[in-house]
């Protein structure tokens, strides 16, 4: 599995998917980039973090992968739920945004979801 990590927190985001799946091959970068990657085939997923969980951790995405493949699976306020997750998995969503306060919690739900599939 490659995911490219980026907004806020890169470094935060990258050791928590470090952390539930050792394995994984991690690309800190930018929107702009991770985008790219996600078209280009070079990554499998990309993982945004911004205070709301969905502006800024995952916007330029939705304009330049597009809005199907998107989703926010952590808003501000909430805790994120593996059936919700599970679901936007089953859709066939490959960029995923969450709150930065909740990248400890939401980051393994996600792996689980993604290791499933």
């Amino acid at each position: 599995m490659r995911i490219a990590v980026g907004g806020l927190n890169k470094n935060e985001m990258e050791a928590a998917i470090k952390k539930a799946a050792p394995d994984v091959e991690v690309t800190v970068t930018n929107d702009m980039t991770g985008a790219q990657l996600i078209k280009q085939g070079k990554v499998d997923y990309y993982f945004g973090a911004c205070n709301s969980g969905g502006g800024a951790a995952i916007s330029i995405l939705i304009g330049l992968v597009g809005y199907p493949k998107c989703c926010t699976v952590c808003k501000n306020g909430c805790t994120p739920k593996l059936d919700e997750i599970k679901k936007f998995v089953g859709e066939g969503k490959v960029v995923f945004g969450m709150t930065v306060d909740t990248i400890d919690q939401t980051v393994p739900l996600l792996i689980e979801a993604l290791s499933a599939k």
